[in-house]
């Protein structure tokens, strides 16, 4: 790579003849015997596909620890089972397909990766105009080699890195490589001698990728493929390393731990099974230990993912990497680039100075929608609502509409059910802001009696462009002519005056309209001036260039126009969101200093509020050394892929999480190194799309705070998923152990009870995870500061889940120690069902059912199960907003979460109270035999009574004093 780049900084610095002597051509192109061992030697001119790593791209995302884990206990069960005949293959089955499931989910998110380097291979145009052996051939790209001479014309994509050789009237469009807005200028110049130059001053070079605006070049291939500038995108892409993505890394931390606890209490578990009973219970320790793992925990993080996934497509956001949705909510620095993302990439006009009149015109980008509006210091401003009543606007309307080659297409594109309207320019995109302009107030039916006789083209010596026009109203000949202010000032001998009288220009008064111009100049804004003259017929006897001289000569100056890539609408609003959430907004173009200092000022990017915001150029960012003074920067101008590279990582070395948008070739490579890469849906291209996570379709800023909203939701909802079933599987799983290994006393798992267990799993500790699974997003996540890399169970986050897992193993052992050793007297009720069954098990009908069912025991469960249903349906509607009490949460709630939570409690008292459903159950073949007992309403007050008392009261006023003491979650 150091090679390739120390070769094409040689190659604007040769003289031509020694560029021919290089490459071992000519004016007369190579022979085909040459440029057949060349393409040999070097290979075709395209980009090739990145290797496929089978490894990183396919294995390595198995290896999540959950995954790990759950498919190691699966193995031991299975080879266990397979040696001793016993084991539970409905353990190994849901085990086994939760491996899968994730394994899948995994791979299909990596997979993606190898399609990044394949919109690379069409951007080259599939044929190219070129010279051999002195012949015009036409050639497939991919065949073109160095020393090739190439015919360039408007409108032709550039196939190679090329020299110029020679060049008429050349504009290059290369805002896809280095983000600059504007069209630059190209010529032949000799050599440029400076060292280490930008791309953006390379003037003599025309780079694989761009397009011609305007003119035609001759050149000379010196680069291809890989060697070219966007080759080494595609080499810096194919070279980076894609770094783990944040919430697959948390959720590995929770897997570890979970691990070594697994581990832990096998161990425990067996030892103490062993001294108590003499036994080595390998393998119901392993069941033991295994019922602390939140198996619930990487599918449902799935779904939460995917539904986030949902909501965004239908605010224009397509999500291609699903778990960036957790970096885009964790951002801390937005870098954006200007050109296309914060702008519109097309120029408009912003301001007119016509006959000491300034106007301005609202409307952004080619849409020809938009106001005029004459502002003076002196009235209010007046809205120009007939053209006919402001002549000298008319005419420099005019001068700009007749003076100009370019034209607007209006192109429909629907992105599901929306459909946006993006208007196109062809030709120069400043002649297509003075068309759209122009299309604001005036109609083509008002300029229909002129008639074009001659073009003189723009000309970068003469830096102006003239057309005379016949004026079939009076006869006379119209000449229009546009181009710098310094050129026409001094060229014009007469000023356009009240009622279109012209007066002559003296000094004075051009020097204040220079001065005018360059006020809007320091403020970023390309200036062009625009002339007419008049004449009753035209020379006649002369030859063209001597015509345009008599002809642009004692002009009569109408005015300027100021014209700016501007804002997109809502940008600025957007951009004040994001530092009320904390986040940096940082804009990165290819443009002038001065102009991106100028629209930066304009969005709230750069405020006067905060004087240490500074902007500087790209070239400069390696020296800077300190911290604090990069971290200040909010806008780099004149940057390179290279710089955008250096940016993001130097943002990443300081635990940032960076969010990089883009359009262009250029930003590819920080596009793909970004934690969340952000490309435009219209105005991008394929090679940025491909290498993106995620594509905004209307290309809007504003879409990508709406994305950073229902990021920060996700994450808040998978940690409240975290909380959830860590809580649940953890605690009781501790319970568990205390009661049934070390205590040796009866729980849901004894074989009686063991139905009553799985009750538990499928709906305790399924469906109340609905509702943080499909949970809304509260409102005021966009007020809290950026998490960048906090972990999902961060240190205070941790202190909240102990307080409550504690609180919540109190209150287990409060209800149970209550029942099973002095057990609250089960009071008979004085009816016929109340004698057949004194304990309201069943019916007498079944009395064998649960003849040999401790009633005690049965009593005890059931209030357990009882106070676990209040607990843990109030922890799900507490931890969903733990920043807020659990009323407000409540009324911030949604139908979903009232009809789960309503749901849950249904189905448990169907089975309680529905005699028949018991039996039903009990004498099918599946002999599901629950054994729960009936409760009064006395004992369903003790169940809520002790979960207020013990578990959800106390929590609350944790998080009452955590409130007032400033601490949030």
């Amino acid at each position: 790579m150091e090679e390739a780049k120390k070769l094409a900084e040689e190659n604007y610095a040769l003289e031509i003849e020694e560029i021919f002597k290089k490459f071992s051509t000519g004016r007369k192109g190579l022979d085909e015997g040459k440029a057949l061992t060349l393409l040999n030697s070097q290979g075709f001119n395209e980009i090739p596909p990145g290797t496929e790593n089978l490894w990183k791209i396919y294995l390595a995302p198995l290896f999540n620890w959950l995954i790990i884990i759950y498919f190691i206990a699966a193995i031991i069960l299975l080879v266990a089972g397979l040696i001793t005949g016993e084991s539970d293959m409905l353990l190994i089955y849901i085990t086994m397909a939760i491996v899968l499931l994730n394994s899948f989910v995994a791979i299909f998110q990596q997979a993606r990766a190898t399609k990044k380097l394949k919109a690379l291979k069409n951007l080259a145009a599939p044929t190219t105009n070129v010279i051999r052996n002195g012949q015009r051939e036409q050639l497939l790209t991919k065949n073109i080699v160095v020393g090739d001479l190439l015919l360039l014309n408007t409108g032709d994509k550039i196939p190679a890195d090329a020299r110029i050789i020679e060049a008429t009237n050349l504009e290059v469009n290369e805002a896809s490589l280095t983000g600059e807005s504007e069209p630059v200028k190209k010529s032949y110049i000799k050599a440029l001698k400076s060292e280490n130059l930008p791309l953006q001053s390379q003037e003599n070079m025309l780079f694989y990728g761009t397009y011609i605006v305007m003119g035609n070049a001759l050149a000379i291939v010196v680069q291809t493929g890989l060697n070219t500038e966007i080759g080494k995108i595609s080499q810096g892409l194919q070279d980076s390393n894609s770094t783990e993505i944040p919430i697959r890394k948390k959720l590995n931390n929770i897997g570890k731990w979970f691990g070594i606890g697994v581990m832990a209490a096998w161990i425990a578990v067996v030892i103490i099974l062993y001294i108590t009973t003499g036994e080595i219970a390998i393998i119901p320790g392993l069941y033991s230990a295994m019922d602390i793992m939140p198996i619930n925990i990487p599918l449902l993080t799935t779904i939460v993912m995917l539904t986030g996934v949902l909501v965004m497509a239908e605010t224009g956001i397509i999500v291609r990497n699903l778990t960036s949705v957790d970096s885009l909510g964790r951002v801390s620095v937005v870098c954006s680039d200007k050109t296309g993302t914060l702008t519109k990439g097309q120029m408009s006009v912003q301001h007119i100075w016509v006959r000491g009149s300034r106007f301005s015109v609202s409307g952004s980008g080619y849409v020809p929608k938009g106001d005029i509006t004459l502002k003076d210091k002196i009235n209010e401003p007046q809205k120009v609502e007939d053209i006919d009543n402001f002549p000298h606007l008319k005419l420099l309307l005019t001068a700009g509409f007749l003076n100009n080659n370019a034209s607007l297409i209006k192109h429909e594109i629907e992105v599901g059910k929306k459909c946006f309207i993006d208007w196109k320019v062809l030709g120069s995109p400043t002649e297509g802001a003075l068309v759209s302009f122009y299309k604001k107030i005036m109609k083509k039916k008002d300029v229909e009696q002129f008639e074009q006789i001659k073009e003189y083209p723009f000309s970068s010596l003469l830096k102006r462009m003239s057309k005379v026009f016949k004026n079939s109203e009076d006869g006379k000949y119209y000449v229009f002519t546009k181009g710098a202010s310094e050129i026409l000032i001094m060229s014009s001998s007469k000023f356009l005056g009240d009622e279109n009288k012209s007066f002559d220009f003296i000094d004075e008064m051009k020097l204040v309209v220079m001065n005018t111009a360059n006020e809007y100049a320091r403020q970023g804004y390309r200036i062009l001036s625009l002339a007419y003259n008049v004449m009753d017929e035209l020379p006649k006897d002369v030859d063209d260039e001597e015509l345009r001289d008599i002809i642009e000569k004692d002009l009569i100056y109408i005015g300027f126009v100021a014209i700016m890539d501007p804002p997109r609408e809502g940008v600025k609003e957007s951009i004040e969101n994001c530092h009320k959430a904390g986040i940096d907004v940082i804009m990165i173009t290819g443009d002038s200093l001065m102009t991106a200092k100028a629209i930066a000022s304009q969005i709230s990017i750069l405020t006067k509020e905060n004087g240490k915001e500074i902007a500087i150029e790209g070239d400069k960012i390696e020296k800077l050394e300190s911290s604090e003074e990069f971290f200040n920067i909010k806008v780099f101008a004149r940057v390179s892929p290279k710089h955008k590279q250096i940016i993001v990582e130097r943002y990443k070395d300081a635990n940032k999480i960076v969010a990089m948008t883009g359009d262009g070739v250029n930003d590819a490579l920080a596009l793909n190194m970004a934690d969340a890469g952000i490309a435009m849906g219209i105005s991008g291209t394929d090679v940025a799309k491909e290498a993106s996570d995620m594509i905004i379709s209307d290309d809007s800023f504003s879409s990508i705070v709406k994305g950073v909203h229902q990021g920060r939701g996700i994450f808040a909802n998978i940690r409240s998923l975290v909380f959830f079933f860590i809580c649940t599987n953890l605690f009781e799983g501790i319970v568990q152990f205390y009661l049934v290994v070390i205590k040796k006393l009866p729980y849901f798992l004894s074989e009686e009870f063991s139905y009553q267990w799985v009750f538990l799993s499928l709906t305790l500790h399924t469906i109340p995870g609905l509702i943080l699974t499909f949970d809304t997003i509260s409102k005021n996540v966009m007020k809290e500061k950026p998490r960048n890399s906090e972990e999902i169970i961060s240190k205070k986050y941790m202190f909240l889940l102990i307080s409550y897992g504690a609180l919540l193993a109190l209150a287990m052992l409060v209800i149970y120690f209550l029942y099973i050793n002095a057990p609250i007297s089960i009071t008979n009720r004085n009816t016929e069902l109340g004698k057949l069954n004194p304990y309201y098990l069943f019916t007498s009908a079944t009395t064998e059912l649960w003849s040999g069912v401790d009633v005690i025991q049965a009593k005890t469960l059931t209030m357990l199960m009882t106070t676990l249903y209040f607990c843990e349906c109030a922890l799900a509607v507490q931890i969903r907003r733990p920043n807020m009490s659990i009323i407000k949460s409540f009324k911030e709630g949604n139908k979903f979460m009232y009809i789960v939570i309503g749901l849950l409690f249904l189905i448990y008292l169907l089975i309680m109270y529905i005699p028949n459903l018991q039996i039903a159950l009990a004498t099918s073949n599946f002999g599901i035999q629950f054994n729960f007992v009936f409760l009064r309403i006395e004992d369903w007050a003790i169940c809520f009574g002790i979960a207020i008392l013990c578990c959800i009261g106390p929590f609350e006023l944790i998080k009452y004093i955590s409130r007032k003491q400033g601490v949030f979650y």
